[in-house]
Parts: C-alpha cells; sequence; structure tokens
C-alpha cells in the first residue's frame, strides 16, 4: 500500500475512533493525481464542485478493501461535505461521481459496488445512488 493511502487509511481510523481532527485531503491528490484537469461539463457536477468530488474521491480510494462500515463512511462522507461548505452530501450528484471515481481508482469493477460493504447506506441513500456512482467510472 502507498505511504500516502495508508496515511490516508490512518487518519480516516482515527477520525472514526472519534478524535478531532481536521484533515484534508487535499495533500493525497496531489500524489494520487488530481482529475479536475480532465473535467467535463458532460460530468455534471460543475467547476465549484470538483474540489469536493476528488476529496471524495481519494477519501473513498483510502478506504476501499479496510474494515470501514457504513455508518463511518457515511459519516466521513458528511464530514468532507461540510469542510467543502455543502450541508447534505446525499442531495449532491459530486458525492456519487466521486465515490465512482474512487472506486475506479482503487480498481474495484463496477460490478463489484453492491459487494462493498461501506457503501450500503450510500446505496440505500437515493435511487439514483448506484447509476451516478457507474457515471462517476467516466472520470
Amino acid at each position: 500500500m502507498r505511504p500516502v493511502v495508508r496515511f490516508a487509511v490512518l487518519l480516516c481510523s482515527l477520525c472514526v475512533a472519534g478524535c478531532s481532527i481536521s484533515w484534508s485531503i487535499s495533500e493525497s491528490s496531489e500524489s494520487l493525481g488530481s482529475s479536475s484537469e480532465s473535467s467535463s461539463p458532460k460530468d455534471g457536477v460543475g467547476k465549484a464542485k470538483i474540489p469536493y468530488r476528488d476529496d471524495i474521491a481519494n477519501m473513498t480510494l483510502s478506504v476501499v478493501g479496510s474494515n470501514f462500515t457504513s455508518a463511518s463512511y457515511m459519516a466521513a462522507l458528511g464530514r468532507i461535505a461540510g469542510q467543502r461548505g455543502i450541508s447534505d452530501w446525499a442531495s449532491e450528484k459530486a458525492t456519487y461521481y466521486g465515490i465512482g471515481q474512487g472506486l475506479k481508482k482503487a480498481g474495484v469493477a463496477k460490478e463489484a459496488i453492491g459487494r462493498q460493504a461501506f457503501l450500503t447506506g450510500v446505496l440505500g441513500s437515493r435511487s439514483e445512488a448506484r447509476s451516478w456512482i457507474e457515471n462517476g467510472y467516466r472520470y
């Protein structure tokens, strides 16, 4: 596992454990490669949401294969959304596109989305969730 990913997993674990750590994934996005340069207006998130989408993608990448629960993952989504001034992560298409990007970076096949235990709550949050996550694989 790359040191940046290992570090991100450690930070996520500490946040879930109740530590009050304010962290940003922006440093790791440099190492992991930001996708904002390749964004297209067709992605449906708009320029202002690209940094948020990329933060979600990088966090998702860091938890694939971990023992993150659905509740912990949704709490982490909420923290990142709050840091970006978004009050309801579930209402943002950029959340789901970011999840798709992160899963793709982690090498998770689209067919395996439903087998990711940490996504149980996310997939049940909106009827469009799976479709939007799959769309995130394109960017």
